[in-house]
């Protein structure tokens, strides 16, 4: 890509400055330690964007972000010689005749066809044209709106922990993964602030009373753009939704005992509906069939892994032969969860990015040993039960864990894939931590007791 660097980076410099004088004014008269943690938490994540643009221009030399600009900058070409035919093309109402005339000889034509890279393509045109066609000025503003869904994502967690605003802070800003991969012109960085944005509508919408049509709109938009960018999302924050939904009304009965039999009837209308809703994907997008997903994992098992160290395939990982049936998919959760977070192990490493994924793995196995062992598995329980909206995480977290891990056979590719539920997992682990250490606190200043306290019920 022929970039003029020294327009790039004064561009990205100004863009830079005005971003972070327009947040310290709005956050200096606000009170509260997040709003801190919000300053340092955009400007590493611009820092990440940055790193992430050199990075693939000088060390990889190609890559789809470079893709998704051009092709952004071919689109905004269209519009200016032909604005009716532009817009026709953006709200999906022409083909792509004209546009393979643009794109001849110059990008492949399914980045236009294709409904996903077509929406990160209008949307890094309009971003684009904010920030005055610069590359890493662009790259900004999509770390920019990754952040921005995040930040509304930690809102949501401090709104119902607002003594753990730090550390909560340093799951949400300071994961090096999510830094870096979700910061650049990608889908990724796209589905990292949609997401957050949907989860804070909906708990506005359904736990905080709110009535404001504009939350309505916002998640709406946040859906479809998931549902157009990575529909598999879905498929992990559907059930999610839904067991928060239905478990924080569990919690509203005062009856204890009430409580504990309703809540095996509840966990089963929760389960049928989460499997009716993954039917109900079936027969809107046949992407989610059985038999699609089962020759997708098989096509990306043969094309990302090969015992024969080969270039393509030297990041590849298997998870060994299975039966396309429903028990052969059981069988793969286990494996697929523990490659997703735990893998690539030390021994597996064959270049520096798997070897900066498999430091991060190792934190977070040790991270996972010291909670399940520190809190056993009967108290886990105890807290989860207490707790929707941890419930609520630790599903979107396992489901969306599976998923990629089935799916990706690639630790490079997988390194990229897992960043929205990697926030949710080391959220999950803080909060079960801290709420151990308050009640071991507590508990050592009263008289012992044989009824387990629990954590704090919360909606």
């Amino acid at each position: 890509m022929d970039l003029n660097l020294i327009y790039e980076f004064g561009l990205a410099a100004v863009y830079f400055t005005v971003i972070m004088l327009g947040v310290y004014f709005y956050t200096s008269n606000r009170q509260g330690d997040e709003y801190l943690y919000l300053r340092i938490g955009l400007a590493v994540k611009v820092f990440g964007g940055i790193s992430f643009g050199l990075i693939y221009m000088f060390y990889y030399g190609y890559g789809d972000t470079f893709t998704y600009f051009e092709s952004a900058k071919i689109l905004g070409g269209i519009l200016l010689d032909t604005p009716i035919y532009g817009l026709k093309l953006i709200f999906n109402l022409t083909d792509y005749v004209r546009a393979e005339d643009y794109l001849y000889n110059h990008f492949l034509v399914n980045y236009y066809r294709g409904n996903d890279t077509f929406a990160v393509i209008k949307i890094a045109g309009f971003l684009s044209a904010i920030a005055g066609g610069g590359f890493f000025s662009t790259t900004i503003l999509f770390s920019c709106f990754a952040f921005f869904g995040q930040w509304k994502l930690y809102s949501v967690f401090i709104y119902r922990y607002p003594k753990q605003k730090l550390a909560l802070a340093i799951a949400h800003f300071l994961i090096p993964s999510v830094v870096f991969w979700g910061a650049g012109i990608m889908k990724d960085s796209l589905v990292l602030g949609f997401l957050g944005i949907a989860i804070y509508c909906f708990d506005l919408l359904f736990f905080r009373g709110s009535k404001s049509v504009k939350y309505f709109i916002s998640l709406a938009i946040s859906v479809y753009f998931i549902y157009t960018i990575k529909s598999y999302v879905l498929l992990a924050l559907v059930p999610a939704t839904l067991f928060w939904l239905f478990f924080s009304y569990n919690k509203k009965i005062k009856s204890s005992v009430l409580r504990v039999v309703i809540f095996p009837v509840i966990l089963l209308i929760v389960s049928f509906t989460s499997i009716f809703s993954y039917f109900a994907f079936q027969s809107i997008d046949e992407r989610f069939t059985t038999d699609k997903l089962f020759n997708q994992a098989v096509t990306y098992q043969t094309n990302h892994y090969s015992e024969v160290d080969k270039e393509g395939t030297r990041s590849g990982y298997t998870l060994g032969d299975f039966d396309r049936t429903f028990g052969g998919l059981i069988e793969q959760i286990i494996p697929s969860l523990v490659v997703t977070f735990f893998r690539p192990f030390p021994w597996e490493i064959k270049n520096v990015v798997m070897a900066l994924s498999s430091l991060e793995s190792l934190v977070l196995t040790f991270f996972t040993l010291y909670v399940v062992f520190k809190l056993r598995i009967g108290s886990l329980i105890r807290y989860f039960s207490n707790d929707s909206f941890l419930i609520m995480s630790l599903v979107f977290t396992l489901i969306f864990a599976f998923i990629v891990g089935f799916s990706s056979y690639n630790f490079g590719a997988l390194a990229r894939y897992k960043i929205p539920c990697l926030p949710f997992y080391f959220s999950v682990l803080i909060l079960l931590v801290s709420d151990y250490k308050e009640w071991s606190n507590k508990k050592s200043y009263q008289k012992p007791s044989l009824k387990f306290r629990g954590a704090p019920q919360r909606f």
